[in-house]
């Protein structure tokens, strides 16, 4: 049996942290959550599917940062508010592609996760934060992703506190004597 309680702690305060506003202390915390459950369960593809996610999504955090900063500079500088609004709209675009990207990637963590635990909330979440990042355009996109973030705190204190071992890592009993 291997351990999930540290990993069902962290992502559980992690995804708290999150969702009130302190986004990368939780967003660390649930790093190392996802990191132990992947090595408790024996599937690497968790974590680094996971990490992959993480760094997609910081780098269109970056790049809407950046876009936003870019058009207020520009607005002191430019007489044209097409290319203003051509640019940030450029920038939110690339931005909002390599998010959902992460996303996808997070999903497919999230899925295995669901998997290996039986903790079929993963799962749940995993398409609520797939369904908000596609809908984001549309203002009912945040209202996903906030159901999503409410059952990702709910997916990671459901977590058991082991994971039961698979009968090819089971040791063989042997009745002879």
């Amino acid at each position: 049996m291997s351990e999930l309680k540290n990993a069902k702690l962290l992502g559980g305060i992690g995804a708290i942290l999150t969702l009130v506003g302190l986004g990368f202390v939780g967003f660390i915390l649930k790093l190392f959550a996802v990191k132990d459950i992947a090595e408790a369960t024996g599937r690497g593809e968790i974590f680094s599917k996971y990490l992959w996610a993480a760094i997609l999504n910081i780098i269109a955090a970056l790049i809407l940062v950046a876009t936003i900063w870019g058009t207020m500079f520009a607005m002191g500088f430019s007489e044209s508010p097409e290319g203003i609004i051509g640019a940030m709209g450029m920038g939110g675009l690339i931005a909002a592609i390599i998010m959902f990207i992460g996303v996808w990637f997070m999903k497919q963590s999230y899925d295995i996760i669901s998997e290996e635990t039986g903790v079929g909330t993963f799962h749940t979440t995993a398409l609520l934060y797939l369904a908000g990042a596609i809908l984001v355009p549309v203002g009912l996109g945040l209202v996903i992703l906030l159901v999503a973030a409410v059952l990702e705190i709910v997916a990671f204190f459901s977590l058991p506190d082991e994971v039961a071992q698979t009968a090819e890592e089971q040791v063989p009993v042997s009745f002879e004597e």
